[in-house]
């Protein structure tokens, strides 16, 4: 994950092998496939692809997107039996017996979706490359469609690439997420690592929203800057400490009345149901807050933020 013009795309086309690597080598397992002098063909790789646009032909029902795959080469020692077989799988797992016979233009997005996703797995791939599958359906279909995603996963036993510019996406579905800012690797870790303990300011603001207090470091002690406010964490990583931050998530933050802490004056809320989203005007900084619905602030009352334990 990362930003639009990171290099997630040109990653995932260099696996794909539409793209030849300028330097380095792509290998599943002990096979090279691009670097070394080798360049292994697309066809030839061990892969599925699900594109943001669905690639959908409008002529093609759904089982004749499903079969397609195994008409190539590779698939020409599976016997028609076996093909069918794999055709009525893929179908069956992605919920799509009751439309194997209409054509694109008579589904919905999330049925276009499905199509896809048995394309890709009908072949039973050993990796799914996934070029942010889900960037064009609305929320509600997004929710769904990740567990479909997740659910395949299981399914098939494939090692799924995923490209996403949505952190929540990310946080939701990954074993292991890579942000990339600039055509670099940030930060690799698990969901809870990438968002409990972000390594870089980057990693910490673009995964979710992450507050950043200004103050000095001495030694594991913190001083925020024109405050009282004083904090201990021999945890926190070497670029916030030279760079004299100290990273706070919205929901490490309690919203008082009055009392001791950093002084602030409400500037926006956003009820969300369960919680309340606050923007608080520090001085010239913004702090983001996410509190729960017992206590409910209006924008411009006075008020006081103090750090859960």
């Amino acid at each position: 994950m990362g930003p639009s013009g990171c290099g997630k795309t040109t990653l995932l086309r260099i696996v794909g092998g539409f793209i030849e690597p300028t330097g380095g080598i792509v290998r599943l397992g002990n096979q090279i496939y691009s670097g070394e002098g080798h360049m292994v063909p697309v066809e030839q790789r061990d892969l599925g692809m699900v594109f943001q646009s669905f690639a959908l032909w409008p002529h093609m029902t759904v089982r004749q997107h499903v079969e397609f795959p195994l008409k190539s080469p590779r698939h020409r020692a599976m016997s028609p039996a076996e093909k069918k077989e794999a055709v009525d799988k893929a179908i069956s797992c992605t919920g799509l017996e009751p439309y194997e016979n209409r054509l694109p233009g008579e589904l919905s997005g999330g049925q276009r979706q499905r199509v896809a996703l048995a394309r890709a797995i009908v072949g039973k791939p050993s990796i799914l490359l996934m070029d942010e599958p889900l960037s064009a359906l609305d929320a509600e279909l997004k929710i769904e469609m990740r567990r479909e995603i997740q659910n395949i996963h299981k399914l098939t036993g494939a090692t799924i690439l995923y490209v996403t510019h949505d952190q929540s996406e990310a946080l939701a579905m990954a074993d292991r997420i890579i942000i990339m800012k600039d055509g670099a690797i940030e930060q690799v870790g698990t969901p809870r690592e990438i968002y409990m303990d972000p390594q870089t300011v980057f990693a910490a603001t673009f995964v979710s929203r992450c507050n950043l207090l200004k103050g000095q470091w001495h030694g594991d002690a913190f001083q925020m800057a024109g405050e009282p406010l004083q904090l201990r964490n021999p945890m926190i990583p070497p670029e916030f400490r030279s760079r004299g931050l100290y990273p706070v998530r919205p929901e490490q933050l309690v919203i008082r009345r009055a009392g001791e802490g950093i002084p602030g004056i409400i500037a926006n809320k956003q009820y969300n149901g369960r919680e309340i989203h606050y923007s608080v005007q520090y001085g010239d900084e913004l702090f983001t807050v996410y509190a729960g619905c017992a206590a409910e602030y209006n924008p411009g009352d006075h008020v006081s933020l103090t750090l859960t334990a």
